[in-house]
């Protein structure tokens, strides 16, 4: 049987989700079945792999399966790699680097900026302290 590993967190034991397609006999409508295998790992897979697995003799009181090939990695997990290598590649062609010199000149407008907002700051507060004081109850 073919399936997913949707849980490595056990040591030496990880969950395989089954799933089928199934016809209804009466009403012929198709609809997935799944279900989920304590499968023993010894081969050491990880979350989002597809296995292969086997019957064996019993483990323990669920575990009744083994991990027989690995048939295909996680192809979610390699997708988004991919795309993470790409984003860095586009954003250092982009993106400049900054010289040692502009990081100096930075700092200095940074902090103009931290005294403009915060004198804004204020000014918003002020704001709203007087509207409440002319809020009266009746």
């Amino acid at each position: 049987m073919v399936g997913r590993v949707v849980s490595a967190k056990l040591k030496g034991t990880v969950t395989v989700l089954i799933e089928r397609v199934v016809t209804h006999p009466l009403y012929k409508k198709t609809y997935k079945q799944s279900k989920k295998y304590l499968v023993d790992d010894a081969v050491g897979v990880k979350l989002g792999d597809i296995v292969d697995i086997a019957n064996c003799r019993p483990i323990s009181k669920n575990k009744h399966w083994k991990v027989a090939k690995v048939l295909g990695r996680d192809f979610a997990e390699l997708a988004t790699e991919a795309m993470m290598k790409k984003a860095e590649e586009a954003i250092a062609e982009v993106m400049p680097e900054e010289k040692q010199g502009d990081r100096v000149q930075g700092l200095g407008s940074s902090e103009e900026v931290k005294e403009t907002k915060e004198v804004e700051e204020k000014e918003t507060k002020k704001k709203r302290v007087r509207k409440e004081k002319l809020v009266t109850k009746p």
